[in-house]
């Protein structure tokens, strides 16, 4: 119960982390729910593509799956910490700027219950959103002043679970997770004019505050093949939620509030304070297959989908397509022993996914691809590990005067496994 208990807190601790310091830059985040994480975002998922529906490890934890906790080792504690920096060079076919950020990634903890019951427990962003972008539009062949329409947005959801993994014999798993989301998003859109300090600019700030509880279902099952080979199948899902939601508007006149100028507020065009409302979010399902040789390769594939066609805020679709996504990939560990030398005991990873977002601009759909690999470096006489991985990628079209963004994410990740539930009879 104490360590429940200091696994709650620290969850907690770094929740408050999480809320605090995840700030990114993606113009595309402004639709939908903005930028989504998933819950493949630990670091050796990530050097292999994202594949996770049937990965499974007794020593690392994978939330995307809750059935793979019934694979934990039954004698230890995991806890996982991982932090993530991203480099982006944003393009149009005219310009480019860049931008990076570092955050903590994800803190997760599990542990055994009985011999056929394991659990964890863990904080992440659910999405992001991140954008500052200043439209011009040339009113010159008018003989009128240039018009400009900045807009802003910062914020994002965050998961807090409870997960259970349930062994049905020795082949079978099943699990949930019970997710608790929670956030908020503001967004501003401000048209000013540079030139004339004649006519009063327009600003709108809404402000949308969300928090609800949904659910995760997964399902593995092991085969087991000629010479210790093994084949996990893996799928899991999760229903359509209406998350409960408040959102605040204010719109008003101004003068100034760009380029350091003091914003003055003259009249107000619209407050509502406090609207209630809610946030559908769509059924997802996924479903994955790992080939594995017991401590040597594994190989895998996923493939998810979600139906955000369905997707509404306060009533308000937002136009967007069904999504889903491929992963392959794989690990390799030349030689698992504790008297081998380092680069034979270390794990090398390597993977590709393929995103088909739920945007599509100006006739454009925003999709995204990612090429990745990654190591574990073992800890000598522990299951301690150090987890690195690398993405480099991209996401969008310069086509139609859109934006591409070329990124690289590095992920660093700590897993420690301890055997905390048993006796030693020697001292």
């Amino acid at each position: 119960m104490k360590i429940f208990k200091a696994g709650i807190v620290t969850i907690l601790i770094f929740s408050s982390f999480l809320v605090i310091g995840q700030k990114i830059n993606s113009p595309y985040s402004r639709y939908g729910l903005g930028y989504l994480h998933g819950k493949n975002i630990s670091t050796a998922l990530t050097g292999m593509g994202g594949i996770s529906f049937a990965m499974w490890n007794p020593n690392k934890i994978n939330p995307t799956n809750p059935a793979s906790y019934g694979k934990f080792d039954s004698l230890s504690f995991i806890f996982e910490v991982g932090l993530i920096g991203n480099y982006t060079d944003h393009r149009t076919s005219l310009k480019s700027e860049s931008s990076d950020y570092v955050t903590l990634s994800h803190i997760f903890i599990g542990f055994p219950v009985t011999n056929w019951w394991r659990t964890s427990l863990g904080a992440l962003p659910y999405s992001k959103i991140g954008y500052d972008v200043n439209v011009m539009v040339d009113m010159s062949e008018y003989d009128f002043t240039n018009v400009i329409n900045s807009i802003e947005g910062d914020g994002g959801i965050n998961q807090f679970y409870w997960g259970n993994g349930f062994n049905i014999g020795k082949r079978l798993r099943l699990g949930f997770d019970a997710i608790f989301l929670f956030g908020e998003g503001s967004r501003s859109s401000m048209v000013y004019f540079p030139d004339s300090i004649n006519i009063f600019g327009t600003k709108t700030n809404t402000k949308t505050v969300g928090s609800d509880f949904i659910f995760d279902y997964g399902i593995q099952y092991d085969i087991p093949l000629k010479d210790k080979k093994l084949l996990t199948l893996g799928a899991v899902y999760s229903n359509s939620w209406n998350m409960n939601a408040s959102r605040s508007t204010f719109a008003y006149t101004l003068r100034g509030g760009y380029d350091d100028i003091v914003e003055i507020v003259k009249d107000t065009i619209i407050y509502s304070p406090e609207e209630k409302g809610k946030v559908v979010i769509p059924d997802r399902f996924g479903i994955g297959i790992v080939f594995r040789d017991e401590n040597l390769w594994l190989v895998g594939a996923d493939f998810e989908w979600q139906q955000w066609e369905k997707f509404s805020s306060f009533g308000r679709s937002d136009s967007l397509d069904n999504a889903w996504r491929v992963s392959v990939g794989g690990e390799i560990t030349p030689k698992h022993t504790s008297i081998s030398n380092l680069f034979k005991r270390m794990t090398y990873r390597v993977g590709f996914r393929y995103v088909n977002s739920y945007l599509s601009l100006l006739g454009k759909p925003i999709n995204e691809y990612g090429i990745s690999f990654g190591f574990t470096f073992p800890m000598k006489k522990s299951k301690t590990t150090i987890d690195l991985g690398v993405e480099a990628g991209s996401r969008g079209t310069t086509d139609n005067n859109l934006i591409q963004e070329n990124f690289i994410n590095v992920t660093f990740g700590v897993s420690v496994s301890e055997h905390w539930f048993h006796k030693r009879k020697y001292r």
